[in-house]
C-alpha cells in the first residue's frame, strides 16, 4: 500500500532535523510498522513483510473461510 507521511517522513534524508521538524517521527525508517497499523484494535491493517502478511491473510481466510462460507456473511448479505 502506498503510505501517507504521517509516520514515513518525506523526501529528506532519515533522521535529520529538517525531516523531524516537517513530518515528526520517521517510524518507517526505525524498522517500525505504521502508527494505524501498529494501533488498529480490529487487526485489519496488516503492515510488514510480504510473505508475512500474506501468511496471516491466508491463514484468516482458513479459519473464516471466503465468500459465500465466510463468518457473519449470512448476517451481511442476506437474500431479499
Amino acid at each position: 500500500m502506498d503510505k501517507c507521511t504521517f509516520c514515513a517522513g518525506g523526501p529528506e534524508d532519515n533522521f535529520s532535523k529538517e525531516e523531524r521538524e516537517l513530518y515528526g517521527q520517521n517510524r518507517i525508517a526505525e524498522g517500525k510498522v505504521p502508527l494505524c497499523a501498529a494501533m488498529c484494535a480490529t487487526k485489519a491493517l496488516l503492515a510488514g513483510d510480504g510473505d508475512v502478511v500474506a501468511d496471516v491473510f491466508r491463514e484468516r481466510v482458513f479459519k473464516r473461510g471466503s465468500g459465500n462460507n465466510a463468518w457473519g456473511w449470512d448476517k451481511a448479505y442476506q437474500k431479499k
